[in-house]
């Protein structure tokens, strides 16, 4: 008998793929059901088998989000593509068509943008992009790209938490923990996009290897409810177009009843003031040049081998130019947490809240400390950040921002939010930040105009 032993096969992304579960939502699982029923599958095959130059299979399994669903095309030697389809659009929303094209447009030249100029961040190949009216588009039922698939899942699908991952990696020469090797890699591929900096702060419209990269209006406006897209001058006119986005949005919901808490209306408009009313945001950052960012690369859009390696990031269609302050600590390292109640927790081994305190503040430590090595890198190699993303993510503008983007995201935690954007703008605590929230609560009774 041979000593032998075949590596194991390795898993197509797709067996992790949930399809149809967790669609049970807001009528979502029928807009997803009337597009299975009316995309031609046999067509993406096809096209497939083309670029691959070998008869594709397709997954059954599916992974969709609230844009664009993915299916895997799978040749006999292993080798698979991603057929990334466009949904159609939401029925409560706002964007036009040509919105909805102009986002596809921007991101498809932004991959470009990469591929040319970005080396060291690992992204997906884009082999084609079937925009409205192509001939491959009209015969699939929708708009789609094929892209290049990796043997890895998302990091956010992990099954360890960010803290309790295992202790050392499987090759690890230099014993390092596994968390260390993550941060390392989360970093530096942020610090190496934030090398590329621009004038003004929008979406890459465009790209030839003629004009490189050109910069257009935000690709997500419509989806962010600005009243201005831009592309903006400065920082401050950026964060002012964001928080009037945020308060439209969030009176909208107010006024359609589907409010979450009436902290979710009220955390934007204290964002709003605080944008407005203070000297936070408008700090010598806010004249650039400003760094492109991914602004999105969470642990969902981060692709992982077993080993814990980073083998692609995926989902550019939010990259685009921006202020130094819209960097800020990533889930699931918290936002939340007042500096002396922390350090009242670290310092009392007893306390029932020590032991997640200090998993807590060893990660953002640790982060924050791999910022730093990755911006010493970049400037080894005569390429210097314009900023130091290190010492903007302890900044009051980087927490605000990152708290804000919070809201009505994580259902539960309006008030918490809200109350910490009061102690970080105004440094207002306990009765005194009651009566702010107050007093901002009584005019969210009646008609309140924005702009």
């Amino acid at each position: 008998m041979s000593g032998d032993v075949a590596a194991p096969k390795k898993r197509l992304p797709s067996e992790r793929w949930a399809s149809f579960d967790d669609w049970n939502y807001g009528g979502m699982r029928q807009r997803l059901e009337g597009f299975m029923a009316s995309i031609n599958k046999s067509a993406l095959t096809e096209h497939a088998s083309v670029v691959l130059g070998s008869p594709a299979s397709m997954s059954e399994p599916f992974s969709a989000g609230q844009y664009w669903c993915c299916f895997e095309l799978v040749a006999p030697d292993d080798r698979f593509l991603v057929a990334r389809v466009r949904l159609p659009k939401h029925p409560e929303s706002n964007a036009t068509d040509a919105d909805e094209e102009y986002l596809i447009q921007c991101e498809v030249a932004t991959m470009k943008f990469l591929r040319a100029d970005v080396r060291t961040v690992p992204l997906p190949q884009l082999y084609a992009y079937e925009a409205p009216g192509s001939v491959r588009a009209i015969n699939a039922g929708a708009t789609y790209m094929l892209i290049e698939g990796f043997y890895g899942n998302s990091l956010q699908d992990n099954d360890h938490s960010i803290y309790n991952l295992p202790v050392v990696l499987t090759f690890n020469p230099l014993n390092v923990s596994t968390q260390e090797h993550i941060f390392a890699q989360w970093t530096s591929f942020q610090a190496e996009l934030a090398a590329f900096t621009f004038p003004q702060i929008g979406s890459i419209s465009q790209f030839s290897a003629d004009t490189g990269p050109i910069i257009g209006a935000i690709a997500s406006s419509s989806i962010d409810g600005l009243l201005a897209a831009g592309p903006f001058h400065s920082g401050w006119d950026y964060f002012v177009a964001m928080a009037e986005g945020l308060v439209a949005q969030a009176l909208q919901g107010k006024r359609s009843g589907t409010e979450s808490s009436p902290f979710a209306t009220l955390g934007p408009l204290i964002f709003r003031n605080i944008v407005r009313d203070t000297d936070i945001f408008k700090s010598s950052l806010s004249q650039g040049p400003f760094h492109f960012n991914h602004m999105d690369m969470g642990m969902q859009n981060i692709l992982i081998d077993d080993d814990f390696n980073f083998v692609a990031v995926i989902d550019w269609e939010l990259a685009q130019s921006a202020p130094w302050e819209v960097n800020h600590y990533p889930m699931p390292i918290p936002l939340i947490s007042p500096d002396t109640e922390t350090a009242d927790i670290l310092y009392e081994p007893g306390h029932k809240a020590h032991r997640n305190m200090a998993r807590q503040v060893g990660a953002r430590l640790l982060y924050r400390q791999k910022f730093k090595e990755a911006e010493r890198a970049l400037e080894k190699r005569g390429n210097p950040l314009h900023h130091s993303i290190a010492g903007v993510l302890e900044g009051r503008a980087s927490r605000i921002y990152g708290l804000v983007e919070k809201i009505g995201v994580f259902h539960g935690m309006e008030e918490e939010l809200t109350y910490e954007l009061v102690r970080l703008g105004y440094g207002l605590t306990g009765q005194e930040a009651e009566q702010l929230v107050q007093m901002l609560g009584e005019e969210t009774k009646g008609v309140i105009h924005v702009g």
